[in-house]
């Protein structure tokens, strides 16, 4: 027995320990230091741009409220402008009443001139009195009754006395100190350039500023309208908060300005504390989580080095693995030819005929060690695959004769079964340049799997053509004999396309590998069980089988090796294998072989 301490009788397990328990090396902690070193910086950039975002929407918020008052102050005032001009405008159109420089006491053509006033939804003015240059009231009209117009008409008429009109030349518009709410609209009557009169119109503000007080924003709490020291109107209720208030002038006649105040609350100081609660409970996390992951950082940098050590020493196994099954591949198969070439000598006869007892033992034994080198095989290239120790040897080869002598061989086996093997294999086609043997290896595959899953009766199909082919070019001379010289493509004068089924041929190449180049195709299908849309890729991968059977029926069951070793190779050698089923309708396997036409003759 070897001493404890010999390093060549610890397990697999006591190394892992040790390893696992071995301090980190310098290369190992410096990871560790830069990681946490960047984690520390991206924490500080991460709160630094929090902070920021908080601050800056602070002020967003702010600035936005600020200039939603000023907005709102600026809107109103120009609905007071609007307002006013247009009953100004209305009374001035009473100046068609002064005829001769005097007005007239016509009361039907006063009417007519009143009719833009008075037929609107709500007449635009309540009462309007018009008076002679002396002062005399001429017309004197109601438009819609109301008390506070009635007790303001003393102050109404001062305004309509020589010396007032001679003062104002021009519009003007004036709130009435003896009545509360009412304004008076004055417009002069003139005519070559002397006053013949004036009108006088009278009118609620509430109902004439009706638009400016109900269009506000939700957080209007006061409108006041103000003309000089006195108020015009005043509108809603002081708020109980924080306020933003905002003025804007209304020039509502000429040379006269009303000011517009509105006083919004303000709702920022409680969205911005909950800004500010929610920033600082992300930075309370923040810290905590970096205070955490701190703590953790060496731990996940320690486990990471033990599975990099792992994955390298697992990387190594298989590689060693791989290397082993394709070193001693011919150490496999020696004695497996060996079994197989005396099990057919005894079938012949070579030395002595066998009894009948004898025959079918015999068989079995050929049987099953053809199964087991056919397994072998394929066991061995997906290592030399996986060795990258698989060698291709490229050849120019005539696709037919190769399809047919493959064809040729697995005919015995489907007509044990009663499957029809037809071939439709075009004698056009031009030489591929590929490597015989993987190529038929690929193809017996792709053909023994099809009778394999192809019930009694069925039938299975090859056919070949060739897509994607550039425009202009076909390919119409018989392939020669091998040794004879390479066809050339043929250019169709028209410079038309020269293929048969183009829908077909498009649609094909537009699935293959690349639809930018020519591909010829080799198409193995099949009357059988079919595959599901779901299982089509699995089947490309290794020791994968759909509907295998049991596990005692291995000569049937295989290893699921075929197909992914058909992919493998297909690619190997430029091209692919697809597949397209349906579940009780067949399948149909399309291996695509590449096409050089530099190499095959083209112009």
């Amino acid at each position: 027995m070897a001493p404890p301490g010999d390093p060549d009788e610890r397990s697999v397990g006591d190394r892992q320990a040790a390893s696992a328990s071995a301090p980190l090396p310098p290369l190992a902690r410096a990871s560790i230091a830069r990681g946490v070193s960047l984690y520390a910086a991206l924490f500080a950039g991460v709160l630094v741009l929090l902070l920021v975002t908080l601050v800056l929407e602070d002020n967003a918020l702010r600035e936005a409220y600020s200039s939603e008052t000023s907005q709102d102050a600026a809107a109103s005032a120009q609905m007071v402008e609007s307002a006013v001009s247009r009953r100004t405008s209305a009374l001035q159109g009473l100046q068609g009443i002064v005829v001769d420089s005097v007005v007239v006491a016509d009361s039907a053509r006063f009417r007519q001139l009143l009719h833009p006033v008075a037929t609107q939804p709500t007449p635009l003015l309540d009462r309007v009195i018009v008076a002679a240059s002396d002062g005399r009231i001429v017309h004197d009209t109601t438009l819609a009754f109301d008390g506070a117009i009635a007790r303001a008409l003393p102050e109404l008429e001062r305004m309509l006395r020589p010396e007032s009109t001679v003062v104002h030349r021009r519009p003007y518009v004036v709130a009435l100190r003896s009545v509360p709410d009412v304004v008076a609209i004055v417009v002069p009557l003139t005519t070559d350039g002397r006053t013949a009169g004036a009108a006088v119109g009278a009118v609620r503000v509430s109902s004439m500023l009706r638009r400016a007080i109900n269009v506000a924003p939700a957080r209007r709490r006061l409108l006041l309208v103000r003309q000089g020291g006195e108020t015009v109107l005043r509108a809603g209720d002081t708020a109980t908060g924080d306020t933003r208030s905002a003025s804007a002038p209304a020039r509502v006649a000429s040379g006269m300005v009303w000011h517009v105040d509105v006083v919004h609350e303000d709702e920022a100081p409680g969205l911005r504390t909950t800004l500010w609660a929610l920033g600082g409970s992300a930075l309370f996390f923040l810290v905590l989580g970096f205070v955490r992951e701190r703590r953790q950082a060496r731990h996940v940098a320690e486990r990471s080095a033990e599975l990099e050590r792992l994955s390298a020493e697992l990387l190594r196994s298989n590689r060693m693995k791989s290397e082993f099954l394709a070193n001693i591949s011919h150490e496999l198969r020696t004695p497996l030819n060996a079994i197989v070439g005396f099990v057919e000598l005894l079938k012949d006869g070579v030395y002595g005929e066998l009894s009948p007892r004898q025959i079918n033992p015999v068989d079995r034994i050929a049987g099953s060690a053809n199964h087991l080198r056919h397994l072998v095989d394929q066991v061995l290239d997906i290592a030399k695959m996986a060795a990258g120790r698989l060698e291709v040897h490229l050849e120019s080869i005539v696709l037919r004769p190769f399809v047919l002598n493959v064809a040729s061989e697995l005919e015995s086996l489907a007509a044990d079964k009663g499957i029809v093997l037809s071939l439709t294999v075009s004698a056009s086609l031009p030489r591929v340049r590929t490597d015989p043997s993987h190529l038929r290896q690929i193809l017996v595959n792709l053909v023994g799997n099809a009778i394999k899953y192809t019930p009694s009766g069925g039938a299975v199909a090859i056919r070949t053509r060739i897509v994607g082919l550039p425009a202009g070019v076909a390919w119409r001379a018989p392939t020669p004999p091998a040794g004879s010289p390479v066809p050339r493509p043929m250019t169709n004068p028209q410079g038309s396309r020269v293929v048969e089924d183009d829908a077909v041929a498009a649609a094909l190449s537009a699935r293959s590998p690349d639809p930018s180049r020519p591909w010829i195709l080799i198409q193995v299908s099949d009357t059988g069980i079919g595959i599901a849309p779901e299982h089509q890729e699995r089947i490309f991968e290794e020791f994968e089988q759909v509907d295998a059977g049991p596990r005692g029926e291995s000569m049937h069951r295989g290893t699921g090796l075929g197909l992914p070793i058909s992919r493998r190779l297909a690619r190997l050698l430029g091209g692919d294998v697809t597949v397209e089923s349906n579940v009780g309708r067949g399948a149909t396997f399309t291996l695509w072989l590449p096409v050089d036409l530099a190499r095959t003759g083209s112009a």
